[in-house]
């Protein structure tokens, strides 16, 4: 089986960085009859390089990076998408080192599928890297479901499309060119791997297998004030996926069109600012405190966690809040260069 590996890149993404997930490419280990070639798209590239690419033969994989305009994390997919020539492709992040072996499962996953795999989607792990001296604060995000809730899901079961997360993620190249791809009027990033997981699989098919046995290291330090902004940006972008995949908005969100929770929302972030002061002063403290001050018990530390998760909620809904609100604002697709976090959660923690 001939694999292909797409890699979005932000312009802005480390080159060091980029060059550790490459190896972790390069080190696969794949048994007779599988080879690989790796496609990375740099989304916003320089203007004197943009339209260009770069091939170079590593060992026995063909890695070629293109330069492209800003065009966003779906808009870079598809263009990948009509360059790869494998049958399976496997979309990674730039930031998700594959640990050796991924690959193979990834294609010995299809293989052994009824139909080998037709119209189904492969999902892999993504363990957060912690750093090396992880705060309290760390351990929430590789631990609870704050970013992802992949420690919910269960080896060999199959789920919906809202679990179609492209950092490891494959799918046969057929399926994926006859759903359509990728919507690229939801850019710059964020709703655009569930939308295609919607367009793929439908609203009621659990069509995504999860082998946490095809493993990537997700390298991505994050700070409280970042992941708020995540969630800033996340709330900014729902309303645009309220307006390009409206049935995907009301199965996320409870309500078919976005300006149905305008209101709701414009009294729920009216409310108790002093609540959310109190909660970002505690998780600063734990943003600063070592993980070795959680609880050695396993059960403890898990009481623990799942305690500062829930207290975070409300700070977390804010953030998202108030993106949405913004959003709703920003829905033009000519307007989807000023999609970015404005800090407006800041506004009301920090007065």
């Amino acid at each position: 089986m001939h694999i292909s590996v797409l890699i979005p890149a932000h312009h802005r993404v480390p080159l060091s960085l980029l060059k550790w997930t490459l190896e972790g490419y390069l080190g696969q280990e794949l048994s007779d009859g599988h080879t690989v070639e790796i496609h990375v798209g740099i989304d916003g590239a320089p203007e004197e390089v943009v339209g260009s690419s770069e091939s170079a033969v590593l060992g026995e994989v063909a890695a070629t990076t293109h330069f492209l305009p800003r065009m966003g994390a779906a808009g870079v997919r598809n263009f990948l998408m009509g360059k790869a020539e494998g049958e399976l492709i496997v979309f990674g992040n730039a930031d998700a080192r594959p640990e050796a072996g991924m690959l193979e499962v990834h294609a010995q996953t299809f293989l052994g599928l009824p139909g080998k795999g037709r119209g189904c989607l492969v999902l892999g792990s993504a363990p957060w890297e912690m750093p090396e001296r992880p705060t309290v604060f760390d351990v929430l995000l590789a631990e609870t479901p704050m970013i992802f809730f992949y420690s919910k899901l269960v080896a060999g079961e199959w789920y919906d499309w809202r679990h179609a997360w492209t950092l490891n993620l494959s799918a046969r190249a057929d399926d994926l060119r006859a759903c359509g791809g990728f919507h690229e009027e939801l850019r710059p990033v964020y709703y655009e791997d569930l939308a295609f997981g919607h367009r793929m699989l439908g609203p009621t098919r659990a069509g995504v297998l999860y082998r946490p046995e095809a493993r990537v290291v997700h390298r991505h330090p994050t700070t409280l004030g970042q992941y708020l902004d995540r969630e800033e940006l996340l709330g900014l972008m729902a309303p645009v996926l309220g307006r390009v995949v409206p049935e995907a908005f009301g199965a996320l969100f409870g309500v078919k069109e976005a300006g149905l929770l305008v209101r709701d929302f414009e009294i729920w972030t009216g409310l108790d600012s002093t609540m959310h002061r109190w909660i970002y002063q505690r998780l600063q403290e734990w943003a600063g405190m070592a993980a070795e001050a959680l609880p050695r018990d396993a059960g403890e530390r898990s009481r623990v966690l799942n305690t500062i998760y829930q207290m975070h909620v409300p700070l977390k809904r804010l953030a998202f809040r108030l993106g949405y609100l913004r959003g709703i604002e920003l829905v033009r697709d000519e307007q989807w260069q000023e999609r970015v976090p404005a800090g407006l959660w800041r506004k009301v923690v920090e007065a």
